[in-house]
């Protein structure tokens, strides 16, 4: 195992290329390197204001539009386009992250909702940055990505210089267009980029600001987009202007929201713009002046589209609080959206509930509900955390768990009921090996710094067999508990963003609440190696095992090797699992050892293939290994990718040497990221 993981690390690790040649090398490097001459570190957060309008125009919808995020509001009615504009204050750091609070907005969307938030991401690009697009589209003008993209370089007559770029492969985490370059500094000036990703064509046009820290983003923007789903589609065009402050805050409060708009306004409306807006005016007819029977009419179709529809088929989310402390969201009801598949489970359907509460800064509350029904194996899932963090700042929290785990398969019990009862019964016609798994989990959890942290806890298992008329004959108890006292340190050597080494400690006693004596160790070790280009390594180590165990313990539940019974797709945990692994294999040795390795790339092997690497947003190259009692020799390797739809892994195993399986999993990633 030792040398697999050597080769697997020398095939994938970041390889050294030549330097460009030529003589426009030095203008490049100029360009990579202009942002770390900026200081960035020795001033104050800087605040600005921004005025952006938008222009949304539905050129062709049908129904499934409706299942979009963000889109129901303008899926449905008789309008086709939208015009808004905002105006909001915003704070930039010393490492350019920005926030904004929103101090004025109009728009003609039915009930002021927002519409395509999604792109709202798009509209202060860190070009800069490895990303252009939080962590997707790779920079053009940053070092690391160079060899990704042809260069070519003009001078121009005004003394600046002009330089083109274009992908080196046809892939959507890639982008062409042309920068205006200060030859001297390296700075750009105004680019133009276009790109197509996650089903949104786009192009920006920027100004980039002119000295310091301010030059880093955009001082203005445009965005020209379009989208195109299931016969759908429409063009949104977005405009940003940074600015300094036009008004107080205060004297905005004082006016008319249009009269303020008008004052803060950065960019006249254009004639399509302001017909849009006026048409909206004139329909906000007051209510007194409707005819009675066309009132009853709007007020049906009100509560059908944009109450019963929006419920069923977007997600929910209901802000609460005098300063909206709170909040619940409900992902879609209805929404096959948030379906998955894997070869054991057969097809499986997942909803999440959220909810929050604030107390302070420093305190808060989060319960969630976490739910997944499995049509192969006819079992329903669920996962309830309840935290009450009383100390965020040392994510200090009291933590109560409950659950339900996969059903467990354990032949001990048949074992013990043969010996005591021989050939009296009729083993084969008696389902004895399968039990449900619920469980209760209440711990305290701290971080004394960024190295330590611990939890301390208690941990109840209630085990049920499935067939309870079988043990009722076989006169057997058809209920087995546990309860035991629960204790995990971690250790962080280099703080949060390096390796996590956890040990944990848990220890049944005998009779306590009808327990049994065992004890479990475990230890854990995960880390994730970032390398260049969003591209990363994760690994993960553990072993654990079961100690002073008694003949009437009969189930084994580790924490760190189990199966999760609701995946969530590609950012959950299809790193470090066993896809392929028999569920009855998690609960029958009382010790394990296992290994996992995973490579991910934006840009790795399909991404080369016409059409269909066009697609490809990142792959990942699988390497499992696990050794169990009656299991010494098992490997699963396996290979996947997502998509702007879908996210598929393929996984072949092999045992003692031998192939022992092979299977498939998906998920739908279709708007995750909306």
């Amino acid at each position: 195992m030792v040398r697999l993981w050597g080769l697997f690390i020398y095939l994938f690790m970041p390889l050294q290329t030549d330097a460009m040649v030529g003589k426009d090398t030095d203008l490049l490097d100029k360009v990579f390197g202009y942002a770390a001459h900026i200081d960035t570190t020795s001033h104050d957060s800087i605040v600005k204001y921004s005025y952006q309008k938008f222009f949304i125009s539905t050129d062709r919808r049908n129904f499934t539009l409706l299942a979009v995020p963000s889109l129901y509001a303008i899926a449905h009615g008789d309008t086709r386009q939208f015009v808004g504009e905002r105006y909001d204050r915003i704070v930039f750091d010393n490492t350019i992250q920005s926030e904004a609070g929103q101090i004025l907005e109009i728009n003609s969307i039915p009930h002021h909702r927002r519409t395509l938030t999604t792109l709202l991401k798009y509209l202060m690009p860190r070009i800069y940055h490895v990303t252009l697009i939080k962590d997707h589209i790779l920079s053009p003008f940053h070092r690391e990505n160079k060899k990704l993209y042809k260069y070519h370089v003009y001078h121009l007559d005004n003394g600046n210089a002009k330089i083109t770029f274009k992908p080196r492969i046809d892939n959507t985490q890639l982008v062409r267009g042309a920068a205006i370059i200060d030859p001297g500094t390296g700075r750009v000036i105004e680019t133009e980029i276009s790109g197509e990703h996650d089903m949104i064509r786009f192009r920006l046009t920027l100004n980039m600001g002119k000295e310091g820290l301010m030059s880093l983003v955009p001082s203005f923007c445009r965005l020209e987009s379009k989208f195109a789903f299931m016969g759908n589609k429409l063009h949104a065009n977005y405009s940003v202007f940074l600015q300094d402050s036009i008004l107080s805050q205060d004297s905005i409060k004082t006016m008319p929201q249009d009269v303020a708009m008008e004052l803060v306004r950065a960019e006249p409306l254009a004639p399509a713009e302001q017909a849009v807006m006026d048409e909206y005016q004139e329909r906000q007819t007051p209510q007194d002046t409707i005819p009675r029977a066309e009132r009853k009419k709007n007020i049906a179709k009100t509560i059908l589209w944009d109450y019963v529809g929006d419920k069923l088929i977007n997600r929910i989310r209901s802000d609460f609080g005098n300063n909206k402390q709170g909040y619940i969201r409900i992902d879609p009801l209805l929404n096959p959206l948030y379906l998955g598949y894997s070869s054991r489970r057969g097809v499986v359907y997942k909803q999440k509930i959220r909810f929050s509460y604030v107390f302070s800064p420093n305190s808060d509350l989060f319960l969630e509900l976490r739910a997944g029904y499995s049509f192969k194996q006819h079992l329903f899932y669920y996962n309830i955390p309840l935290e009450f963090y009383y100390n965020r700042k040392h994510n200090g929290a009291i933590i109560m768990e409950l659950g339900n785990g996969n059903r467990i398969s354990t032949y001990e019990i048949i074992n013990a009921m043969k010996m005591e009862y021989g050939d009296s019964l009729k083993w084969d016609n008696l389902k004895l090996d399968l039990f449900k798994d619920t469980y209760l989990k209440l711990l305290n959890t701290y971080d004394v710094n960024d190295q330590f942290s611990f939890e301390v806890g208690m941990l109840y298992h209630k085990r049920e067999a499935v067939d309870k008329e079988a043990f009722r004959m076989a006169n057997r108890k058809s209920t087995y508990n546990t309860f035991s006292p629960y204790l995990s340190l971690q250790y962080r050597p280099t703080g949060w963003r390096g390796p996590i080494l956890t040990l944990d400690y848990e220890r049944g006693y005998e009779n306590f609440l009808k327990s049994t004596v065992y004890e479990r160790w475990e230890f854990d070790g995960s880390y994730i190696h970032p390398l260049s280009r969003i591209r990363s390594i994760s690994m993960r180590i553990g072993m654990g095992l079961y100690t002073n165990r008694d003949s009437k313990q009969y189930f084994l539940d580790f924490t760190h090797f189990r199966e999760n019974n609701i995946p969530g797709g590609w950012r959950d945990d299809w790193s470090g699992e066993f896809e392929l692994l028999s569920s009855e294999w998690y609960n029958a040795s009382r010790y394990y050892l296992r290994a996992n390795m995973t490579y991910e790339s934006p840009l790795l092997l399909l991404t080369h293939t016409p059409w269909i690497g066009h697609f490809i947003e990142l792959e990942r190259i699988y390497v499992s290994g696990l050794s169990v009692k009656d299991l010494s020799n098992y490997f699963e390797f396996g290979y996947g990718f997502t998509t702007r739809w879908l996210s598929i892994a393929t996984f072949v195993a092999m045992r003692e040497g031998k192939y022992d399986g092979f299977g498939c999993k998906f998920g739908v990633e279709l708007f995750r990221k909306w």
